[in-house]
């Protein structure tokens, strides 16, 4: 008795595990969506995207770099921080109002708040730091 109903549970328990077939009869055609806006036709759309790269290509986004600014390697401010010709940078609250004011000079505001260069070739009139050879 034991047997034969060990027998019927695992015959019935293996179909769990097969495979069922998949469908014999496949696609042939293949259809492909594109996206076009309304008010377009493909043709007039695919005009103004290649107009649109066109004035992409005449810009150059990364002049500036990610946010505005020059700035230098850790290294070699390391470096300079060292031999005493750099310190730590801590921004200036009221950089504005104090430059208007005449107490406080464009150059003393740190380079990556007011959005320039680290060496001040940004600011007219300003001594430029020198550039180190890690910097380069």
């Amino acid at each position: 008795m034991k047997i034969s109903s060990l027998v019927v549970l695992s015959a019935t328990s293996t179909t769990a595990f097969q495979c069922r077939c998949l469908p014999s009869t496949r696609f042939s055609s293949i259809i492909q969506f594109g996206y076009i806006p309304d008010g377009f036709t493909k043709e007039s759309y695919a005009k103004f995207k290649a107009e649109e790269a066109k004035k992409k290509q005449k810009k150059n986004l990364g002049i500036m770099g990610p946010k505005g600014f020059q700035s230098r390697s850790f290294q070699s401010f390391q470096q300079a921080l060292e031999r005493g010709e750099a310190s730590h940078l801590m921004p200036v609250f009221n950089a504005k109002q104090k430059v208007k004011k005449g107490e406080l000079k464009v150059e003393d505001i740190p380079y990556m708040q007011r959005g320039g260069d680290w060496d001040n070739s940004d600011v007219k009139g300003a001594k430029k730091t020198k550039w180190l050879d890690s910097d380069k």
